[in-house]
């Protein structure tokens, strides 16, 4: 039987049709045209376009979200510093029912306190005129319980918001302590670019004030109310029932420091901003650094930086007893351990 090849060959010789080669024409191997060519740049171009626009919207939005984070947290470290300091002040131990410290745990000026009193004694701070940011000096005994305990030999001291040791000396009650006396305000560091900070100084324990120290950058303002309670009466507990809410320079306070012993609670107010002005993105420069003060009063910076204020209030637990009552063990009137606060003093 004849093979394929064979057959083919037969069917030459008998005349079978051959179907012919194809050869491509020339204009069936031609490239794009022009207008093709456009189309397709066109539709390029515009892809690269949506995909650098996503970029940008997700970075910008990242970059946004990463300074606002930075600035809760500042915000968040500052506030719970200041609240430990305002609920130690007052605090003080006792021997055979007498304290080491009787003295008025804190007081305010709104706005700062005098360059020139500002590193003296706590009886003699004065307050700037105007409206800044406010000051806080707090007074408390430092112990191994609620201070860092600083030194290369023992005993350790109990150090100060700066973390310098605070010597003990005798604040007049017989018994020496180490007297924590921390004054915070907001000051521009000249170290980190101007940098609006929470800034402490505190005192050495010996008469003197130990070096200033930016404690938290990005604070910009720092506002104080007090609670105050009615004055207190001699050889009576003292009151509890909060009857206003005021300033530093008010009345009821008049950077007086007998009325500071009617200060139950302090509000806290501050403002933090963002270390760095944001990318606008598709925001509206106004709707970025629009934000409420701590007067409530709405603000509209136009420098990009974000900003909000932060609040809370602290309940002074060392400068009031736990019961308003006097005290009394098995119907015995006992000595009330609050006295110093009384208007007798």
């Amino acid at each position: 039987m004849p093979g394929r090849r064979q057959r083919q060959q037969l069917s030459l010789l008998q005349g079978a049709p051959v179907k012919p080669i194809r050869i491509p024409s020339a204009r069936s191997s031609r490239g794009m045209t022009l207008v093709e060519l456009l189309v397709a740049m066109t539709i390029g171009l515009f892809l690269i376009i949506m995909v650098v626009t996503v970029l940008i919207s997700t970075t910008t939005s990242s970059r946004v979200s990463v300074l606002t984070a930075q600035m809760n947290e500042d915000a968040a470290l500052a506030i719970e510093l200041l609240q430990e300091q305002i609920r130690l002040s007052g605090f003080s131990g006792q021997t055979a029912g007498a304290r080491h410290f009787t003295g008025v745990p804190l007081i305010g000026c709104d706005s700062g306190f005098t360059p020139a009193s500002e590193s003296g004694p706590f009886d003699q701070l004065a307050c700037n005129p105007g409206n800044g940011a406010d000051s806080l000096a707090v007074r408390y005994e430092g112990t191994g319980l609620n201070s860092q305990l600083v030194g290369n030999v023992p005993p350790l001291l109990p150090a100060d918001c700066t973390s310098s040791g605070v010597a003990a000396a005798d604040p007049g009650t017989g018994t020496a302590i180490s007297l924590i006396d921390n004054r915070f305000y907001i000051e521009n560091d000249a170290g980190n670019a101007n940098t609006p900070s929470l800034y402490c100084r505190g005192s050495d324990g010996a008469g003197g004030f130990n070096q200033s120290s930016a404690l938290i950058p990005n604070i910009e303002d720092l506002q104080f109310r007090y609670a105050v309670t009615r004055m207190p009466v001699a050889g009576q507990v003292m009151p509890h029932q909060v009857t206003a809410h005021v300033d530093a320079s008010d009345p009821a306070l008049g950077n007086v420091l007998l009325n500071w012993s009617r200060v139950a609670a302090v509000h806290i107010c501050l403002v933090a901003r963002s270390a760095q002005p944001v990318p606008l993105g598709d925001n509206q420069v106004v709707d970025v650094g629009r934000f409420v003060d701590c007067n409530d009063v709405v603000q509209n910076p136009m420098d990009r930086f974000v900003r909000r204020s932060y609040r809370t209030t602290v309940f002074l637990r060392n400068a009031r007893p736990a019961v308003p009552a006097a005290f009394e063990l098995n119907g015995v009137v006992v000595q009330n351990p609050y006295r110093h606060l009384s208007s007798s003093n």
